[in-house]
């Protein structure tokens, strides 16, 4: 007779060791990156395995990128006549663009412009001679016209100046202006606080228009019957303070006005540029970027692929502190996080 045997169970510690066995198996098989990462725990009877995590990327940084549009002389046109004195932009006008206008004329009375034109300010030598300037931004209909009392005698006479790049809201940074009288105008210099202005000079004198100052761009120089003006300008890169400009006209001792502006540019447009050395969990899905200001998040979002090194945020306001902070993931495992702190100041 023979007897059946029957088959040998695996003692139940033995059982539970070989499912941990097959489970880590299947681990290393879907995750191959990540399962090359795990290390054996010694000591442990069960054979039980640990895992180092996704590792940080390194050495982050932030710079500060400032780009600027600089300001662009479009042109400029004048002319003269009685009042009252009507002045158009030059053709090659942009809407837009910020308008400067100049209006010069014999005596002291107080001139009128039609429009949107707002005065800047009027400067008046020994009561005889008068320069009036206006600004405003270009929309496409910026012809203006100029009225006088008509008890006052004398042509009028100046122009339109038309640049492109400059602050709309706050087009003027900086602004001086003197009345005196002889041969020789010293121009009034001005101190900027912002980089990149354009500096616009306007004079006024009595009878006859003063040469253009050494070193500057001319831009109009006319004459009507009772006086002369000049319109130059200059690039200056600042901030600080502009330099010393002159003119003289031999033989004229006659009253003047000479007038200074510095036009502001557009703010430039502030960046950080983010780099760092890459993760070396190659494993690893990117990383999540956050910035923050005054404790508060601003922005959160992904990059990818981890093999990535640089990033630019923005934009930025100029002398906001910001924090970034920057880790790697995958899915829902993430490495410890590394910071950069910026103040811009462009």
């Amino acid at each position: 007779m023979t007897r059946s045997r029957r088959p040998r169970r695996l003692p139940r510690h033995a059982l539970a060791a070989v499912v941990s066995a097959l489970a880590l198996l299947a681990l290393t098989v879907l995750l191959p990156g990540a399962s090359a990462r795990f290390t054996a725990v010694t000591g442990n009877p069960a054979g039980a395995w640990a895992t180092d995590g996704v590792a940080p990327p390194t050495g982050l940084t932030a710079v500060q990128t400032c780009t600027r549009t600089p300001i662009t002389f479009r042109g400029a046109a004048s002319s003269t006549s009685q009042s009252p004195l009507t002045l158009s932009p030059p053709a090659t006008t942009q809407v837009g663009d910020v308008l400067v206008a100049q209006v010069s004329y014999y005596g002291a009375s107080t001139i009128s412009a039609t429009g949107d034109w707002t005065l800047l300010f009027t400067d008046t030598s020994g009561g005889l001679v008068t320069s009036a300037v206006y600004h405003k931004v270009a929309t496409g209909t910026d012809t203006a016209t100029f009225t006088r009392p008509e008890s006052s005698p004398g042509d009028m006479v100046g122009g339109i100046l038309a640049y492109g790049g400059v602050d709309r809201s706050s087009p003027v940074a900086v602004s001086a202006r003197v009345t005196s009288a002889g041969e020789t105008a010293t121009l009034p210099a001005v101190t900027t606080t912002v980089k990149d202005t354009m500096v616009v000079y306007l004079l006024a004198k009595r009878v006859a228009p003063f040469p253009t100052p050494g070193g500057l761009r001319e831009r109009w120089k006319l004459s009507s019957d009772s006086e002369g003006v000049t319109a130059a300008d200059e690039s200056f890169v600042g901030p600080g303070t502009t330099p010393s400009r002159s003119t003289a006209l031999a033989g004229s001792t006659t009253e003047y006005v000479a007038q200074t502006i510095a036009l502001r540019p557009v703010p430039p447009v502030v960046e950080a540029s983010l780099s760092w050395t890459a993760s070396p969990s190659t494993w690893a899905t990117g990383y999540r970027l956050e910035r923050s200001s005054g404790g508060t998040v601003q922005s959160t979002r992904s990059i990818t692929p981890v093999e990535t090194t640089s990033a630019t945020e923005g934009p930025l306001v100029n002398g906001t502190a910001y924090s970034f902070r920057l880790w790697a993931h995958r899915g829902t495992w993430t490495s410890s996080v590394v910071t950069a702190p910026l103040t811009p100041s462009c």
